[in-house]
């Protein structure tokens, strides 16, 4: 009997055999993923692919796991599709898991650093920022973003990169409007003690954020 192909390779196949439904609208999208994840999968991967991968390189950076992390989130909206309840939303329901995936991601590696020092730096893709004072100022930049608390790193950057209102990133996270505002600023007064000890990045980013 032949065996199931796990879902991960079920994305990546060519859509060409599966006929999206006729209205391209995302609620028939979500109306399709819902009754069917695994036919409805390729539709959805070329739907929301793009997407995805800016959600991720915001929340990450420049991340050696990025595509793990893509492949991840659709894993998950696959195994959970029975749970959309508004396919109305579908954008925003593909949106929250994509941050709970990468918040999962950072819990994971906050644990692994209590038991393996990590004394490499991530690769930096050599493409992404081509000015060597850019690329440096980036690093440390996401070095000090780095040692925020994932609950509250995962509020800062949705907030700061995303642009998402509180009362968004309280939507997308589960929260109440009073953890998401308590956990933004906590985050704001870490990132600003620890900006504190590098002073040129403080005065570079301060000329970036004049008008």
């Amino acid at each position: 009997m032949a065996t199931r192909e796990p879902a991960l390779r079920r994305l990546e196949r060519p859509t060409g055999e599966v006929q999206p439904p006729s209205d391209d609208s995302d609620a028939r999208l979500g109306a399709w993923l819902r009754e069917d994840p695994n036919t409805a999968a390729p539709a959805l991967y070329e739907r929301f692919q793009a997407d995805v991968n800016r959600w991720v390189w915001r929340l990450l950076g420049a991340d050696q796991d990025h595509h793990d992390v893509v492949q991840q989130v659709f894993v998950r909206v696959i195994r959970s599709a029975k749970r959309l309840r508004d396919v109305d939303r579908l954008a925003s329901w593909m949106h929250a898991i994509t941050v709970n995936t990468v918040y999962g991601e950072l819990r994971r590696r906050e644990i692994r650093r209590l038991f393996v020092r990590q004394t490499d730096p991530a690769p930096f893709h050599p493409d992404l920022v081509r000015e060597v004072e850019m690329r440096d100022l980036l690093l440390r930049a996401r070095a000090i973003i780095d040692k925020i608390p994932a609950k509250e790193r995962i509020v800062f950057v949705l907030h700061l990169v995303e642009g998402e209102s509180l009362h968004e990133i309280a939507a997308i996270l589960g929260y109440s409007h009073a953890t998401a505002k308590r956990r933004l600023g906590a985050a704001n007064r870490r990132f600003q003690t620890l900006l504190s000890r590098d002073p040129e990045l403080s005065r570079v980013l301060s000329k970036l954020r004049e008008p």
